[in-house]
C-alpha cells in the first residue's frame, strides 16, 4: 500500500505534459471562479432589484414572494462579492497538486451545496403547505415558501452546471498527467 501511494503521489507530482502550462491551468480556474461568482452576483442584484419595486407594488402572497427574494439575494449577493475577490485571490501560481487540491475543494463545495439546495426546496414545500393550516400571515407563509423554493431550484441548477463545467472545461483537459517509467519506456495515464 505504501508503495501504491509513493507511485501515485510520484505520478501526481510529476507532471510531464499538460495540454496547457501549469499558469495557464491556473489562470483557468481562476477565471472560472470569478465568472461563476459574477452570474451569482447578477442573479442576486436582479433579485434584490426587482424583489424591491415589485414587493412595493403588490400584495398578499406575491408581496411576500418578492420580499423574501430580495431578502434572499442579500445573501447571495455577499456570498459571490467574497467568493469573486476570494478567487482574485487565488493567483496563477503554485503547483499541480496544489491545483488538483483546489479544483476538488471547490467540487466538494458545490456538492454539498447542491444537497442544501434540495434542502430550500423542501423547506420552501413545506412553508407553502404549512400556510394552508396558520391563521396568523398565511401569506408570508406561502410567499416566503415559493421564494424559496424558487431560490433553492436556481441554487441547485447553479451548483450542479457549476460542477459539471468545472469537470468538462477547466479540469477535463489540464490535469492530463502522464509518467512514463525509465526502464522500458513504460507509462500510466490519470486522466481526471
Amino acid at each position: 500500500m505504501k508503495a501504491f501511494i509513493l507511485t501515485f503521489t510520484f505520478i501526481l507530482l510529476s507532471v510531464l505534459a499538460f495540454s496547457q502550462s501549469l499558469e495557464e491551468s491556473w489562470q483557468a480556474e481562476q477565471n472560472y471562479r470569478q465568472t461563476g461568482m459574477m452570474v451569482l452576483g447578477g442573479w442576486a442584484v436582479a433579485n434584490i432589484a426587482s424583489g424591491l419595486v415589485l414587493r412595493s407594488n403588490t400584495t398578499g402572497v406575491d408581496s411576500r414572494f418578492y420580499e423574501m427574494n430580495a431578502i434572499w439575494n442579500g445573501v447571495n449577493l455577499a456570498i459571490a462579492g467574497f467568493g469573486y475577490f476570494t478567487a482574485v485571490k487565488l493567483g496563477t501560481d503554485g503547483s499541480a497538486f496544489k491545483l488538483y487540491q483546489e479544483q476538488m475543494g471547490i467540487d466538494k463545495t458545490l456538492l454539498f451545496n447542491a444537497g442544501l439546495d434540495l434542502g430550500y426546496i423542501a423547506a420552501g414545500a413545506w412553508m407553502m403547505e404549512r400556510s394552508k393550516n396558520v391563521s396568523k400571515d398565511p401569506d408570508l407563509w406561502k410567499g416566503y415558501g415559493k421564494s424559496i423554493m424558487l431560490q433553492g431550484a436556481f441554487l441547485f441548477a447553479f451548483d450542479v452546471a457549476m460542477v459539471l463545467i468545472h469537470k468538462k472545461v477547466v479540469i477535463g483537459e489540464q490535469m492530463i498527467l502522464s509518467f512514463n517509467a525509465a526502464l522500458g519506456g513504460a507509462g500510466a495515464v490519470l486522466q481526471f
